[in-house]
């Protein structure tokens, strides 16, 4: 077995062991706040590690560019898509995405209701 070889099996396994990390930290966790920052490690941290086992694979090539172009898709979109996510689920837990007075947020003294 070659060296490639190798560090192909072990990206892959730690793309394995994190998304397999992540899905259990689904089930343990009741907040969709906290839900959140366990899916951010899938598309990145997975993601990468597979992409350097492509490049690792295939050399550069189509699929290589491929994977690559799927890596910033999927950490751009993730990005925007847990924002949105967290302000939606905020706006239908309070009626509003900003703070209301009797919260209390750190950083968030200059924010006013409804602007």
């Amino acid at each position: 077995m070659r060296s490639a070889d190798i560090a192909v099996a072990v990206f892959l396994g730690i793309s394995v062991v994190s998304t397999g990390i992540c899905c259990s930290a689904l089930l343990l966790f009741r907040d969709l706040f906290q839900r959140l920052h366990y899916l951010s490690v899938v598309t990145t941290v997975s993601t990468f590690t597979l992409l350097v086992a492509v490049v690792i694979k295939e050399g550069a090539g189509q699929a290589t560019m491929k994977a690559i172009l799927s890596f910033i898709v999927l950490l751009l979109i993730n990005a925007v898509l847990s924002h949105a996510t967290a302000r939606a689920a905020r706006v239908r837990e309070f009626g509003q995405w900003t703070p209301t007075p009797e919260e209390h947020i750190e950083g968030a003294e200059d924010v006013k209701p409804g602007k």
